[in-house]
């Protein structure tokens, strides 16, 4: 029997929550991720998973089991590492993921340029909004900001990005340019999906913070959705700078109420324990904090920065 193999789809049932769940992730049959349980159960002579129509639930020899299994994958995890370190070779798969913005604006150019560095490694990117859980979905390496999630995984900052409330001239002309936060209120807010601010928006003068209030005008639901929003002259948005930037330097947008700052959001990288040292990693990373270091908007902390210059 495979052990690690089935340790690996034994692990992934008790996180999805089901034998179907683990199927998909492992890439596998259902009957085959079953059958390599029962092996396991048999192995063991006790019952591992109590199965029902909702999923799986774990048995007490189960969570003993599981908590073994998940420290001999780390293990075996942290001993490919170090023997890719060894060889210095840069191959393999790398599953990358970040918002839809950020691969659409920053993560497409890195990827390129990787891939030209490494020919040897194969990489995928997954653009998606969602909090991902690294472990469940078998993802290397997550560029996240302000939330981070409650998935396994190691979290580092890298920096802080810039926000900026953004909207036409034309726009501004017609609903008048607002002199205090509370003159938020009179203007259409283009908010992108429900899980922006929904009654009120923080703002920052000096050291004072405020709630300014809002009214929702239009619900984005993709990036791209917002800006057509903007250009058409149907409200004012929350953005990052870097994605506005030439926008703003040609006239296109103007910064609504300049004089209050939208608090920064913080910018982490997130990866599997034991990967931080991976060849692989450390490769993206070096690309991508140099592209950030020259992304208008986005300020890198000092660790970060310590990291790029050791290139």
């Amino acid at each position: 029997m495979d052990i690690l193999g089935a340790f690996e789809s034994y692990v992934s049932a008790v996180r999805m929550g089901s034998l179907s769940g683990a199927a998909r992730q492992r890439r596998l049959t259902q009957p085959a991720i079953s059958q390599q349980i029962t092996a396991l159960e048999n192995q063991f002579n006790t019952r591992l998973l109590s199965r029902n129509r909702n999923g799986v639930r774990v048995t007490q020899s189960g969570e003993i089991v599981y908590k073994h299994a998940v420290a001999m994958l780390d293990e075996q995890a942290n001993l490919k590492t170090a023997l890719e370190n060894l060889t210095g070779k840069v191959e393999g798969q790398l599953v990358v993921t970040a918002n839809l913005a950020f691969c659409q604006h920053i993560m497409g150019e890195v990827i390129i340029e990787l891939s030209q560095q490494q020919p040897d490694l194969k990489i995928i990117l997954r653009a998606d909004d969602r909090i991902m859980d690294l472990a469940n979905e078998n993802i290397d390496f997550a560029l996240r900001s302000g939330i981070v999630g409650n998935g396994n995984g190691q979290v580092r900052k890298i920096g802080t990005i810039s926000i900026l409330h953004v909207a036409t001239p034309e726009y501004l002309d017609t609903a008048g340019r607002p002199q205090t936060p509370d003159d938020l209120i009179n203007l259409d807010y283009i908010q992108y999906k429900t899980t922006d601010d929904r009654i009120a928006t923080p703002l920052l003068h000096g050291n004072e913070i405020i709630q300014a209030p809002i009214r929702i005008g239009l619900t984005a639901q993709f990036p791209e959705m917002l800006f057509q929003a903007l250009n058409g002259n149907l409200g004012y948005a929350k953005t990052p700078e870097f994605l506005v930037q030439d926008a703003l330097e040609c006239g296109q947008l103007e910064i609504v109420l300049p004089q209050w700052k939208i608090p920064d959001k913080d910018l982490f990288f997130v990866y599997p324990s034991g990967e931080n040292r991976s060849p692989r990693i450390i490769a993206l990373l070096h690309v991508l904090l140099k592209r950030l270091e020259a992304t208008k908007g986005v300020n890198l902390v000092a660790s970060a920065q310590q990291l790029l210059s050791s290139d």
